[in-house]
């Protein structure tokens, strides 16, 4: 088991969500700038490695790619992307022996794109297959540690699961608002002085005392967090939810995430891939991190 530090993008979804009154009014304004402690088990590599293969995984799907196809079995397409970029793709196909829900390998897909990124033309032709499809599953995609991409409905790709552990304690912190300081009568001030300091020990601040403020417990504050996790990120994926593809259990003040790789993408983005090709957008009441190609030659 290795353990590593990452820095997460998740929060910075606060910046548009309505965040709850229990929660700090700071939350609606920053990013999550606290640490992720991912736990990587029985994968075999280090983490060194793992992150090289996925980067090198998004290089390949960078590529662009003309194509052109109508009523085009799916299988094929899947094929063509795999060729002619490099990368190792993993559909879940419905007579794989352990899925009870892939896709169908036949299912006709018509598509035409000229000189897209392979990722983009993935995603495309993965919405194609799953309005096609018709068998009610969100068809998306995930990495695996060896750099391969598993392809197919959530409810498959459920059962590659890892755990990563978010220090969320920036923003379970409640700044206090001081909104009862006591006033200072200058005019007091002045005649102490001169009257030789003897102002009988009187000071001239008067008013203020204990601050009032009504802030909820830690643990009220954490609950709300996830609250508003679940319910924005992969909604339909969580147990608390009634889903079966992630849970959020509260320590101290972390979260500790188990979930497949799509879930945790939606959380935290990829650490080994550039900031400014992850955008964090809101889709359907619902935030996403979007991964885009690298433009880099």
């Amino acid at each position: 088991m290795t353990i590593h530090r990452t820095t997460p993008l998740l929060l910075s979804m606060l910046a548009t969500a309505a965040v709850p009154t229990a929660l700090p009014a700071a939350l609606g304004v920053m990013a999550w700038s606290a640490p992720c402690v991912h736990a990587q088990v029985g994968s075999g590599i280090d983490e060194e490695e793992a992150n090289r293969n996925k980067r090198e995984t998004l290089i390949q799907l960078s590529k662009p790619v003309t194509l052109e196809v109508e009523e085009q079995p799916l299988e094929d397409i899947f094929s063509f992307l795999a060729s002619v970029t490099g990368a190792e793709l993993e559909p879940v196909y419905l007579n794989d022996d352990f899925a009870s829900l892939g896709m169908d390998p036949a299912t006709p897909v018509t598509i035409s794109v000229t000189q897209r990124p392979a990722l983009i033309v993935l995603e495309r032709v993965l919405a194609r297959a799953q309005r096609a499809g018709g068998v009610g599953e969100e068809y998306t995609w995930q990495l695996t540690d060896y750099g391969t991409v598993q392809l197919g409905p959530k409810t498959e790709l459920n059962r590659e699961q890892r755990i990563e552990i978010y220090d969320v304690a920036d923003l379970l912190y409640v700044v206090p608002d001081f909104d009862n300081a006591p006033d200072f009568d200058l005019q007091s001030a002045v005649q102490a002085a001169g009257g030789g300091g003897q102002g009988g020990g009187q000071s001239p601040f008067s008013g203020g005392g204990a601050q009032d403020a009504d802030i909820t417990s830690l643990r009220e504050r954490a609950e709300a967090l996830r609250d508003l996790i679940t319910s924005t990120v992969e909604p339909d994926q969580w147990r608390d939810l009634g889903g079966d593809g992630a849970s959020i259990t509260i320590y101290n003040q972390s979260f500790i995430v188990t979930g497949p790789d799509y879930v945790h993408r939606q959380l935290a983005g990829y650490p080994f891939w550039p900031a400014r090709l992850q955008q964090i957008r809101r889709v359907d009441g619902r935030q996403q991190v979007k991964i885009k190609p690298s433009t880099d030659p």
